[in-house]
């Protein structure tokens, strides 16, 4: 029996033009959801890969500079951290934001007196390098080594200059936390009458050559953000870091009495 001709284009029939569009834009709204969390998951892996590698790189600077600070000792009259023992030449420059200049020594005891048998003037120098994408300063962390002769306080070092310096890379990408500022300076107060009397005061920018020269500075306080191999300083890709040192300031006046150290 033949089935009625109406009956069987029903049943050929495929699909409207409605459901058509209703199951394409059903899949639009799928493969578009699939590939947003695509997107948000690469950007995330991308923010931690960063975070890990500026945390490796800035905190191992700051280590390094802390632990010099630290370990500086210099003995026989000098305290660690005074301006340049002559005019720096360009790159370099004198003692202030973005360069930070100490004394390290070396010794050994031969029946049993202590004796200087190397000293070594660090600049810790911050070089700008360019701009991140959002508009930061970029720079490199360097420390410049120079070693000297002679005996304290009249230590005798060569021109410095970057060709007679021992160059080493501390950290690149780094970005001061205000304009070109990494260092900040702390000297005691020694005026009586004064508040802050006894007290550990900053340095200002128009007193620092003098308070480095007369080697008063106590303390240096060093902070600054390090960004990722690409420069990226846009929010989550880079770790802020900070730390601080406190040195003594009366050093012993005579070999008998020892190193003074930070």
């Amino acid at each position: 029996m033949r089935l009625p001709r109406r009956a069987s284009i029903r049943d050929a029939r495929g699909f409207t033009l409605i459901e058509m569009l209703v199951a394409m834009s059903a899949g639009v709204i799928v493969v578009g959801a699939l590939l947003a969390i695509l997107d948000i998951s690469l950007k995330q892996t991308q923010r931690i890969s960063d975070r890990v590698q500026v945390d490796r790189s800035g905190r191992t600077a700051m280590n390094n500079i802390l632990e010099e600070l630290h370990s500086s000792c210099t003995g026989f009259g000098s305290t660690a951290i005074q301006g340049p023992a002559t005019t720096p030449v360009s790159p370099l420059a004198a003692i202030g934001a973005s360069n930070l200049w100490f004394l390290s020594a070396y010794g050994n005891s031969t029946s049993s007196s202590p004796a200087v048998s190397a000293i070594v003037q660090h600049d810790i120098n911050w070089t700008a390098t360019g701009t991140s994408g959002t508009g930061e300063q970029l720079g490199t962390l360097r420390d410049y080594s120079f070693t000297g002769s002679g005996e304290s306080p009249n230590w005798a070092f060569p021109t410095l200059t970057t060709a007679n310096a021992t160059s080493r890379v501390l950290a690149t990408n780094v970005v001061p936390l205000s304009t070109s500022t990494l260092f900040h300076y702390y000297r005691y107060e020694t005026t009586s009458t004064s508040a802050e009397y006894g007290k550990l005061v900053e340095v200002g920018a128009s007193e620092l050559a003098s308070v480095a020269e007369n080697e008063k500075i106590a303390k240096v306080e060093i902070a600054y953000r390090q960004a990722p191999e690409k420069g990226d300083t846009r929010a989550g890709h880079t770790t802020t870091f900070s730390g601080s040192a406190v040195l003594r300031l009366t050093p012993p006046e005579s070999a008998a009495e020892g190193f003074t150290c930070t």
